[in-house]
């Protein structure tokens, strides 16, 4: 039978499932060799310590949470929609929404510096433009209903609520048409 190749992919792809279905608390070099069927010495061949894992599975999370949000995106509706997607991910990928959202986040001191984060600005021109409101009002609505879909994300990926989408989707509609007002 050939050796197994450990390569640094196949670490990160088994991480990364580890993190989806337990949380990151699960994941340590131990537990993950474990799961690949080898010793931890590959682990620190590629990754110099746990926390430069948990950077590069950040990364993996950050950009399937990405995936997540524009597949759902309704361009005709963008901003609801993706608060909708955000909600949505929080429900249905919790450890990846933990994982992302309920950690300091270095250099986020402000909305704004939220907004330059996560806000998609192609969105806000676009939504500028076809409600007829300047980029700067879409730019607070946008901020705000960050804030406001993070507080419902939360308080579904902390178990604290068990709502329908459907009364989520209603919800999460009034607070976008309330903050679109003048």
């Amino acid at each position: 039978m050939p050796k197994q190749i450990i390569d640094k992919e196949k670490i990160l792809k088994v991480a990364f499932q580890m993190v989806k279905a337990n949380g990151f608390e699960a994941v340590n070099a131990r537990s993950v060799a474990k799961k690949i069927g080898c010793s931890v010495q590959p682990i620190y061949s590629y990754f110099t310590n746990m926390e430069s894992l948990k950077q590069e599975i950040n990364m993996q999370a950050m950009n399937f949470y990405n995936e997540f949000i524009y597949s759902r995106a309704d361009y005709n509706n963008i901003l609801e929609s993706m608060a909708n997607a955000n909600v949505a991910f929080a429900k249905y990928e919790t450890n990846l929404f933990k994982l992302l959202f309920f950690q300091k986040l270095n250099g986020l001191n402000s909305f704004n510096d939220i907004y330059e984060w996560i806000g998609d600005k192609e969105a806000t021109r676009q939504l500028a433009t076809k409600l007829g409101l300047s980029e700067q009002k879409i730019k607070e609505v946008y901020i705000m209903l960050i804030v406001f879909t993070h507080g419902v994300a939360t308080m579904i990926a902390t178990g604290g609520a068990n709502i329908s989408d459907e009364e989520i989707a209603s919800f999460l509609k009034q607070g976008y048409n309330a903050f679109l007002k003048p």
